[in-house]
């Protein structure tokens, strides 16, 4: 192998030694498919053993042992091993990307070798590993997808751009659902709330109350990720009301960053276990990419009806 400028005042103690400290993996394979040098990064990202790893280890132990311990996938293992070393022996100049069953993401390069006489001598392979740069490009599309789904939202309610067509269910569904989480809205949660109250009033024995939630520091929030963040927020939020309602019916988003569940026939006990439920789910959201280290908390009151109460006396209590 000829040698340039760069590299000739460099001894191969100096080249070995740099290339160990790599954070990429390096092999070298002879022409008889012996590994000639490795790398400690190699041995680490693959999760070599040190007694597999010894002087004269061939291509095909190494193919062997992945094999053998499910690194291809299901299939014969033999016939893993003979696909692979056919393809070894082509000597083609190759790149691909491998997903180990560990999760890591590996881009393999090799390139031939060739001798002082231009004859092919063996190649080289390169192994870098991509699970970071891969896991932060799945985060980046979710991240933006939310996005845009919450601009879209946002889009339409502020121009009305949704078709009413001459649908009355869905004008009707659109009178009484707030558009970017899908919730009730304020104005639907009090007539259908006063409704509750009024035919329950012969029977003050029957529990009725009310839950709010308040976003913390939203406006800290949209400062910093802008009003596209703060919707995502509210988005998340409002999927985790909805998912955790269980037997309460009634859940709005009574406000920019306040949430209302009302009650009816629930003990008052009930509703502090199922709003302290709300705050740990809240608090255990995660967001991707930009807003990745953002953590959310929700505060929580619970107040039961007082006789002679409507429900915005109830709404106000709870503020």
């Amino acid at each position: 192998m000829t040698t340039n400028d760069h590299t000739s005042n460099l001894s191969l103690a100096e080249l070995v030694a740099a290339m160990q400290y790599m954070p990429v993996g390096v092999t070298i394979v002879e022409r008889s498919l012996t590994l000639r040098f490795w790398n400690d990064a190699f041995c680490r990202l693959l999760d070599f053993p040190p007694e597999l790893m010894r002087p004269g280890v061939t291509l095909e132990d190494i193919f062997k042992f992945n094999a053998l311990r499910g690194e291809y996938g299901p299939g014969n293992p033999v016939q893993q091993v003979k696909e692979r070393m056919e393809l070894t022996r082509k000597f083609e100049p190759h790149q691909f990307v491998r997903t180990r069953p560990n999760g890591t993401v590996l881009d393999v390069t090799g390139r031939v070798i060739y001798d002082e006489q231009g004859e092919m001598s063996g190649f080289v392979t390169l192994y870098r590993d991509l699970t970071y740069e891969k896991r932060q490009e799945k985060q980046v599309k979710a991240a933006n997808k939310e996005l845009v789904l919450a601009y879209d939202d946002l889009k339409q309610a502020q121009t009305g751009s949704i078709s009413l067509e001459t649908d009355p269910h869905k004008h009707y569904q659109l009178a009484v659902r707030d558009p970017l989480t899908g919730l009730y809205n304020r104005y639907y949660l009090e007539e259908a709330a006063d409704n509750v109250i009024r035919m329950h009033a012969h029977d003050p024995s029957l529990p009725q109350c009310l839950l709010s939630f308040t976003v913390d520091r939203f406006a800290d929030i949209n400062e910093q990720y802008g009003h596209l963040g703060g919707a995502v927020v509210i988005r998340r939020v409002g999927a985790e009301l909805a998912q955790e309602c269980g037997r309460f019916n009634l859940v709005a988003r009574c406000g920019v960053d306040r949430f209302v569940v009302f009650a009816a026939d629930v003990r008052a006990d009930e509703c502090r276990e199922y709003a302290e439920r709300i705050r740990q789910a809240v608090r255990a959201i995660r967001f991707e990419q930009t807003m990745s280290a953002l953590r959310v908390t929700v505060s929580a009151a619970v107040v039961e009806l007082r006789c002679g109460e409507t429900f915005l006396d109830l709404l106000d209590r709870a503020a």
